[in-house]
């Protein structure tokens, strides 16, 4: 038997001083939802904690997530499973409620790992998974047109059986481009898990996340016997040392202690064990 634990955070980036504290409350709150679900497996403890955050329009992620340069918002998720290495993403996404549930869906049909777009909104419609009106996302436009960092939510959760999974959800980066695409869709880039080994997943600059492969890099150091705290805080170093970019990582391993390291003015985060 293992011991079950689950770290959630609420993305990293230059947190308004007035907004720490709630954004704070937000990630305790997605943390204790999650942690309720821990009995029925690492999967769902994961994904209930993202899927509460995306209704937290504090967080960069479903409700009150960033706009882009059109003034819209839309949203990137992705999801695995450590078992048998299962992974689905969902991107570019402007009607579905919850894009991390879209993200299940993507992975559990299991014939591609990531759709994108239109393509994506039919199969959400196809599968039953819940739609809205793109409306609902924006809450606050003026604050949301101003919204810097704290890019991404997630949740890396392991079971009594030893099983790891890996959520994940966000709006992106303000003003980006229609149809950019960061690494929180991308196994191996924003996210990666192998039960043998642990589960990690990142928040910051998506770019360098995707071009240092950053979250396989972290599950290979794991494998390689490096100890999580070391494989945290080397992650962040390396990502400011290659591309200078900002970002935190979360980290849970196969035995031991949930791990959270950060090189932004905050990030919210808050575990479980």
């Amino acid at each position: 038997m293992a011991r079950p634990a689950l770290i959630v955070h609420g993305g990293a980036g230059p947190v308004p001083e007035a907004e720490r504290s709630l954004r704070q409350a937000a990630v305790d709150r997605a943390r204790d939802v999650g942690w309720s679900a821990i009995g029925q497996g690492a999967l769902a403890a994961a994904v209930l904690a993202v899927r509460h955050m995306e209704d937290e329009p504090l967080l960069n992620a479903g409700i009150g997530a960033c706009l882009n340069s059109d003034g819209v918002v839309e949203l990137d998720a992705g999801v695995m499973e450590g078992a048998d290495l299962r992974a689905g993403g969902a991107a570019c996404l402007r009607d579905v409620r919850h894009p991390i549930d879209l993200a299940v869906a993507v992975m559990e049909d299991g014939r591609h790992v990531l759709l994108a777009g239109e393509g994506a909104s039919r199969f959400a419609r196809e599968r039953g998974v819940e739609m809205a009106d793109p409306s609902i996302f924006i809450t606050d436009r003026k604050r949301q047109e101003l919204i810097e960092g704290a890019d991404t939510v997630g949740a890396v959760a392991r079971d009594a059986e030893g099983r790891i999974a890996v959520a994940v959800s966000t709006g992106g980066r303000v003003g980006k481009l229609p149809g950019r695409v960061g690494d929180s869709p991308l196994p191996g880039a924003g996210f990666y898990v192998d039960d043998r080994f642990g589960g990690v997943c990142g928040t910051g600059l998506g770019e360098a996340f995707i071009r240092l492969g950053l979250a396989r890099v972290m599950v290979i150091e794991l494998q390689h016997g490096v100890d999580a705290a070391s494989v945290a805080k080397g992650a962040i170093d390396y990502l400011g040392q290659a591309l200078g970019a900002p970002g935190g990582v979360i980290l849970v391993p196969r035995d031991g202690p949930p791990q959270a390291v950060f090189n932004t003015p905050a990030m919210p985060w808050a575990m479980a064990q």
